[in-house]
């Protein structure tokens, strides 16, 4: 087998990341590089320049620019998948319309990132606030019991929202 014809493997910290941790990437990406509608990337050039919502997703995918960031690449799955949780959350909250909707709603994390009236901040709380309910939905036992075991040793409740903040602090 050629070089060429390997598979190609991401190794250490970043073979470990899922939707939410890209999704994260994402919205930090948007906070020190900055947003944009209507392109995938700012047309300002540059390494890192201004991005859309999934042009962002695809940088923390990634690491660079690439023309459609769910086609190709080696971050092209954790791209994909990022964005596909995106969309379910964004439609299991009413924001993208699905079925008869579509003439009043967005169809779409770009419809919905090309909003007139959507802004940055938007952009960005979005993001965060998928990553913590992916994080939410796909917690173990085995991380909700640990938790809950550290809660009441501290004499505290347990909550979505402790739980998340414990989680970030790990």
């Amino acid at each position: 087998m050629n070089p060429t014809q390997k598979p190609t493997t991401t190794l250490g910290a970043l073979a470990d990341l899922n939707p939410a941790d890209i999704l994260r990437c994402a919205a930090r990406y948007l906070e020190i590089h900055g947003w944009t509608q209507r392109d995938y990337y700012s047309n300002q050039g540059g390494t890192f320049p201004p991005a859309c919502a999934v042009g962002a997703i695809g940088m923390a995918a990634h690491g660079r620019i690439l023309a459609v960031p769910g086609e190709r690449g080696s971050g092209a799955r954790d791209c994909t998948r990022a964005v596909d949780y995106l969309t379910d959350y964004l439609s299991d909250l009413g924001i993208i319309a699905c079925g008869d909707d579509w003439n009043t709603a967005p169809t779409d994390v770009i419809d919905w990132n090309d909003r007139d009236d959507q802004t940055a901040e938007q952009v960005i709380t979005t993001l965060r606030a998928a990553a913590d309910n992916y994080d939410w939905n796909h917690a173990t036992a085995e991380q909700l019991e640990t938790y809950a075991e550290h809660e009441y040793a501290n004499d505290s409740l347990p909550t979505r929202e402790g739980f998340l903040a414990w989680l970030g602090a790990r």
